[in-house]
């Protein structure tokens, strides 16, 4: 039997989570999801991808029901699954493309997604509740704190650390050894050669 899930955003972040689910399902049949949750008061009742949409407030709330969120901002992220998912006993899980290599070293907690084309090197640690886009390379004994969005094509060299709720642009390379804390924006095509502190933005204009 199908694990039935919802995806928290109808907009074009939880779309791309339904397309990645159903990658999922074309090896493993796994998943049926059974609504989006969003509160866009014009998406409100209608169907997207023949998926009905749901508000915060009609949500079917169930403890076997899993939930997945695909808000890009960790902020807003991290107060969806507090307030919504992890409140109401939703049941957590990762999402990760089916042809996504993942070394047995690999480890993760939950409520990850993690698209495809993603690189994965050694003794990677990615926490909770993170999402990490297409064509991503992770160096090895990376540590992905809770909350971190990383657009696409990212390169992240060996031996780094980001802290929470940090937000990596596309196409952002950070070199190996770098500690990038808490609460921080890595700007699109930013190369990150030193440390940067908690709740900073670091931009690379051209």
């Amino acid at each position: 039997m199908k694990k039935k899930i919802l995806i928290f955003s109808a907009g074009s972040a939880g779309k791309e989570v339904f397309q990645l689910i159903l990658n999922i399902n074309k090896l493993y049949n796994e998943w049926e999801v059974i609504g989006y949750v969003d509160n866009d008061t014009n998406k409100i009742g209608k169907t997207i991808d023949d998926v009905q949409v749901y508000s915060s407030a009609n949500k079917p709330k169930k403890k076997e029901i899993y939930a997945a969120c695909g808000v890009m901002d960790g902020a807003i992220r991290k107060k969806i699954f507090n307030e919504e998912i992890i409140k109401n006993e939703y049941q957590l899980t990762n999402l990760i493309h089916p042809l996504v290599e993942q070394p047995k070293c690999f480890k993760t907690g939950l409520g990850n997604i993690i698209f495809g084309n993603v690189h994965i090197s050694f003794e990677v640690n990615i926490k909770n509740f993170s999402i990490i886009s297409n064509y991503c390379d992770l160096g090895h004994n990376l540590i992905a704190n809770d909350y971190l969005t990383i657009m696409p094509s990212v390169t992240i060299g060996g031996n780094c650390e980001i802290g929470g709720q940090t937000l990596i642009g596309s196409g952002a390379k950070i070199h190996q050894g770098i500690k990038i804390e808490r609460n921080c924006k890595i700007g699109m095509g930013t190369l990150i050669t030193s440390d940067v502190k908690n709740n900073t933005s670091v931009i690379d204009y051209p």
